[in-house]
C-alpha cells in the first residue's frame, strides 16, 4: 500500500512511525512551516521524513490544483492526515482511490474542530481520545475506523495529555493498520446528532472571568497553561499569567476577584476561592503566588481584572450603514432584542425603523454615505463591528444607471472598507451571488471555480464585477494588513419590509415585490425571458439569525470566512412564484376590492433590461 501522509505535532511524527512499523510505503510527507510567533515545543515531521528518507513538503495551500496535480502524479492509494492543521477538500480526496484517513485527537462525534486537547481539559471531562476515520470535505465529519479511550487525569495538562493520547495513537494504529491493509477495516457511520464542534483559541481567551467557580478557572488554567499563552488577569495595566492554581473549597469573604489572602495567594471567585500556586507577572519570571502577589505589589482586599470586567459590561456597538433597508432594520431589530448591542445606523428615511427609534440603544442619523463622510468614519473609528449595507441591488439599475452603480457600491463602500482598516475595526460585507457570473462547473468550488461574466458592452454585469472586486480588496486588506472580515451572501431574502410598492413602481424593487404589484394595479405580470429563472428563497428571520451568528462571532470562527446565507431546499422559479401569489391574492377576502386579473406576458430580458 502507496501512502500520502499530512502530518504535524508529536502525533505526526508518531503516526509516520507507525505506518512505517506496518509495512506502509510512504511516497510523500506533506507538513506545515513553524510559525515564528508559536512555541513549538514539539518534535519535527520534516526531521523524521528526512530522517527516512522520504520527501518532505510544506505548500502555503494543499488544496491548490498544482499540488492536486503532483499528488495523482504520486500514484498513491491513501491519505493519512495525522495532526494537520489545514482542511482538505475533495479536490484531494479524490486523488486516492482507497480513501483518506485522518487521526482526530477526541472520541468523535465530540470534540470536532479544532484544540480538542486544550476544550475537554477547560470543559473538565475526564475521558477522551482518539478517532481514526475516513475523511470527508466536511471537518471530522466521516465515518470511524477505530477508536482508543484515554483516561483524563485531575492533574493532566495539555502536555501530559498529548502524550497520553501520542501512546494511544501508536497502538490504535499498530492494531487498525493491519485490517486496512488487507481491506477488512470496519466502517462505523458517526451520529451526527450528537455531534460538538470546537474553535481554535487565541491568547485572549484565557482571560480569567472570577465570576465564575473556582472549579471552572482551575480548569481553564491547566487547559492553556505552559507551552501555551496561559491563563491570565489584571493587576491595574498589567498582566498577571497563572500557570498552576487549586480549588480552595469553602473560602469565601470578597467579591469575585478580591484577595483574601497573599500567602498562601487566594483569590475569590464566583463559587469558593482559587489557590495561585506558580504565577508571572507580566515581563517578570515563573515563580511561587506568594511571591508572584509581592511582585504585584499586592494585599488583601485589592481586587484583580477589575477594570477589564467594567470594560467588558459595554455593550458592543455595531455600526449598519442603510440601517432602513430590509436587512438592515430586521437585523437591528435581532441586535436590539438580544440585550448584548448597541446599534447606530444610517439611512435616507426611517420609515422601516419607525418601531425602533424610541429604544435607547438605538441611535439613527439622517444622511448620505456618499456626503455625510466625517459622521461615517467617526463611527466607523466610534463602534466595534461595521455594516455597510448600502448597495444598488435591482437588475434593471445595473442597466438603467450603471455609472451610478459603481459609484455607490464600488467607490463609496471601498471608502468605508479603508476605514475599517484605518482604525482596525472589524468588517462584515454583503457579497452576492452575482459574483459567481455564469461559472460553467457542474458543482461550484468556492476555492478553485471560475468567476465568469459577460462582454463590456453588457452592462448588467457592473454590479457583479463591483461586488467581485469589494470582495477581492476586502479579502488582500485581511490578507496584507490584518483586516478582519466576514463576507456573506444573502440568497433571496424575503419578509416583513421587503420593498415598497412606490419602488416597485419605478422598477426597483425585488421581484416579489413587482409581481405584488401588478396584481394590486391590475397590470400584466411580465415574466422575464418565461419567468424560468430559479431562485432559492429564505425566510428573513433565519437569514437574519444567521447573520448574528456571524456578528456574535465565537472563537472568531467567522473570520476571514465567506458565508452563503440561503435555503436551498426552497427553490422555486419566477413563474411559479408568480403562480402561487396569484393563488394567494384571488384567496384574499379582498380580492373583490382590486382590479381583475390582466394576465401573464412573457417579455425577452433584452426588452426588458435593456
Amino acid at each position: 500500500m502507496k501512502a500520502v501522509v499530512l502530518a504535524y505535532h508529536n502525533i505526526g511524527c508518531a503516526g509516520i512511525e507507525a505506518l512505517l512499523r506496518n509495512g506502509v510505503e510512504i511516497a510523500a510527507v506533506f507538513t506545515h512551516r513553524d510559525d515564528p510567533g508559536e512555541n513549538v515545543w514539539f518534535r519535527s515531521v520534516a526531521v523524521v521524513a528526512a530522517e527516512h528518507n522520504i520527501p518532505v513538503f510544506a505548500p502555503d495551500n494543499i488544496n491548490h490544483p498544482m499540488w492536486v496535480d503532483k499528488l495523482r502524479a504520486l500514484n498513491p492509494d491513501i491519505l493519512f492526515s495525522f495532526y494537520y492543521r489545514n482542511l482538505v477538500k475533495k479536490a484531494v480526496l479524490d486523488v486516492f482511490p482507497k480513501g483518506a484517513l485522518n487521526l482526530h485527537g477526541s472520541l468523535l462525534p465530540r470534540y470536532r474542530g479544532r484544540c480538542p486537547v486544550n476544550w475537554v481539559l477547560l470543559n473538565g471531562e475526564k475521558e477522551t481520545g482518539v478517532t481514526l476515520h475516513y475523511m470527508t470535505p466536511k471537518a471530522d465529519d466521516g465515518d470511524i475506523v477505530a477508536q482508543k479511550r484515554v483516561a483524563i487525569a485531575d492533574d493532566d495538562t495539555p502536555l501530559t495529555l498529548f502524550g497520553k493520547l501520542e501512546a494511544a495513537s501508536s497502538a490504535l494504529l499498530d492494531t487498525a493498520l493491519p485490517d486496512l491493509i488487507a481491506g477488512r477495516a470496519k466502517r462505523t457511520p458517526q451520529d451526527h446528532s450528537k455531534a460538538t464542534v470546537f474553535g481554535g483559541r487565541k491568547p485572549a481567551d484565557g482571560e480569567i472571568k472570577w465570576d465564575r467557580p473556582a472549579a471552572d478557572i482551575r480548569n481553564l488554567v491547566r487547559a492553556v497553561t505552559r507551552p501555551y499563552p496561559g491563563a491570565f488577569t489584571r493587576v491595574a495595566d498589567r498582566k498577571l499569567l497563572v500557570w498552576s492554581a487549586a480549588v480552595a473549597e469553602g473560602r469565601a469573604g470578597g467579591a469575585p476577584g478580591t484577595v483574601l489572602t497573599t500567602s498562601p495567594f487566594v483569590v475569590a471567585c464566583g463559587q469558593d476561592a482559587l489557590q495561585i500556586d506558580f504565577a508571572q507577572v507580566e515581563d517578570q519570571l515563573y515563580m511561587t503566588g506568594p511571591q508572584a502577589a509581592a511582585a504585584a505589589s499586592l494585599g488583601k482586599g485589592m481586587v484583580l481584572g477589575d477594570t477589564r470586567r467594567r470594560a467588558a459590561a459595554r455593550k458592543t456597538s455595531v455600526l449598519i450603514l442603510g440601517v432602513n433597508g430590509f436587512i438592515g432594520n430586521a437585523l437591528s431589530e435581532r441586535l436590539l432584542a438580544s440585550g448584548k448591542y448597541a446599534v447606530h445606523g444610517m439611512d435616507l428615511a426611517s420609515d422601516k425603523i419607525a418601531r425602533l427609534l424610541e429604544h435607547p440603544d438605538f441611535h439613527f442619523a439622517e444622511g448620505d454615505i456618499s456626503i455625510h463622510r466625517e459622521w461615517i468614519e467617526y463611527h466607523v473609528r466610534k463602534c466595534d463591528v461595521v455594516l455597510p449595507l448600502v448597495a444598488i441591488a435591482t437588475p434593471i439599475e445595473y442597466t438603467r444607471n450603471p455609472i451610478r452603480v459603481f459609484n455607490l457600491d464600488f467607490e463609496e463602500n471601498l471608502r468605508i472598507v479603508r476605514y475599517c482598516v484605518k482604525y482596525k475595526k472589524r468588517i462584515i460585507f454583503p457579497s452576492t451571488s452575482e459574483v459567481y457570473g455564469m461559472c460553467d462547473d457542474a458543482e461550484f468550488d468556492e476555492d478553485n471555480s471560475r468567476l465568469i461574466v459577460g462582454p463590456i458592452r453588457m452592462q448588467r454585469w457592473i454590479y457583479s464585477c463591483s461586488k467581485q472586486l469589494l470582495d477581492r480588496v476586502i479579502w488582500a486588506y485581511g490578507k496584507q494588513e490584518g483586516l478582519r472580515f466576514t463576507l456573506f451572501r444573502p440568497f433571496n431574502w424575503i419578509g416583513p419590509r421587503l420593498d415598497s410598492l412606490m419602488s416597485a413602481r419605478i422598477g426597483s424593487s425585488r421581484a416579489i415585490t413587482q409581481l405584488i404589484l401588478n396584481l394590486v394595479e391590475g397590470s400584466p405580470i411580465r415574466l422575464v425571458d418565461g419567468g424560468e429563472q430559479k431562485r432559492c428563497f429564505t425566510d428573513v428571520s433565519e437569514g437574519v439569525e444567521c447573520l448574528f451568528r456571524i456578528i456574535e462571532n465565537p472563537n472568531g470562527v467567522c473570520e476571514g470566512e465567506i458565508f452563503n446565507i440561503g435555503n436551498p431546499d426552497n427553490e422555486a422559479s419566477i413563474k411559479r412564484l408568480a403562480e402561487v401569489l396569484i393563488e394567494r391574492f384571488n384567496a384574499h377576502p379582498l380580492r373583490s376590492k382590486f382590479p381583475p386579473f390582466a394576465g401573464i406576458r412573457e417579455i425577452e430580458s433584452r426588452a426588458y433590461y435593456g
